[in-house]
């Protein structure tokens, strides 16, 4: 089996960051024809089978089904007029995808995953993207037989390869986050997690350092978020919801900041 990882380079459709930085000073950044130009642009230099994962949801471009719908129609249309198969799914970013938000803490639950440690929701995600993606391929497998894999170690022993191809430290690999700070986030009251709105935890964790507002801010790998439940769990008084890492003791208004957000159901 062969593995790689492929980036935009300055050679790889170049028109492609000038219509970024014009759409981003003209208020266009969400036009759906942009958005499927800019998108199947990339797709459509660097392979012929396509499998586009189209999010909706407040932590997604697209807010609605309708508005997901309409761009899966638009790339998936555009991927078969240039001679691509291409299949779009559209999948549900109403809250964090898995457990975790920030650099360092997103590679760590992706490393949990492939052994075999990972949310059965996320897992299952996994499992039937790449299904889809064998499949179209040519390539007979099952959600079953790739999840298989990741339990038995398999998918990580080929990501431990890629790492060391590119000349990494697979020790820095398994290395848990070096934040100063690690803050529980525990529950009032027992009940069931109904909403973990995506995005206002993604820009919570923008302020922790974990993302950019500019091109010119420096990130922090270590900082972010890890979920200890999601929604429709349930949680019992004192029970841990979440960990935050940062560089700084909180305050008690960022706790009760990120608090605010989680909406409870008894």
């Amino acid at each position: 089996m062969v593995i790689s990882l492929i980036e935009q380079s300055e050679h790889l459709v170049k028109a492609d960051k000038l219509l970024y930085a014009l759409r981003d000073v003209t208020a266009t950044v969400d036009s759906i024809p942009l958005i499927a130009g800019s998108v199947m642009s990339k797709k459509i230099a660097a392979g012929d089978k396509i499998l586009l994962d189209v999010t909706v949801g407040q932590g997604a471009f697209m807010k609605s089904l309708e508005e997901a719908e309409h761009l899966s129609e638009t790339m998936v249309s555009l991927g078969r007029e240039m001679g691509r198969e291409t299949i779009a799914v559209i999948t549900d970013m109403s809250q964090p995808l898995g457990r975790a938000i920030g650099n360092c803490l997103e590679i760590f639950e992706a490393i949990e995953i492939m052994q075999g440690k990972g949310r059965a929701d996320i897992t299952e995600f996994i499992c039937e993207l790449a299904e889809i993606i064998l499949n179209l391929t040519g390539v007979e497998s099952s959600s079953d037989k790739i999840r298989q894999h990741l339990v038995e170690g398999v998918a990580l022993s080929k990501f431990e390869e890629l790492i060391e191809a590119q000349g990494g430290d697979l020790d820095d690999l398994y290395r848990k986050s070096a934040a100063a700070y690690v803050t529980e986030v525990l529950a009032d009251e027992e009940s069931y997690i109904s909403e973990l709105p995506a995005l206002a935890f993604g820009k919570y964790a923008m302020k922790l350092g974990a993302g950019r507002t500019t091109k010119a801010d420096t990130l922090n790998y270590e900082t972010g978020i890890v979920f200890e439940k999601k929604v429709d769990d349930s949680v019992k008084v004192s029970e841990t919801v979440a960990n935050i890492y940062s560089d700084q003791a909180l305050i008690e208004e960022l706790i009760d900041e990120f608090k605010a957000y989680i909406t409870n159901q008894q």
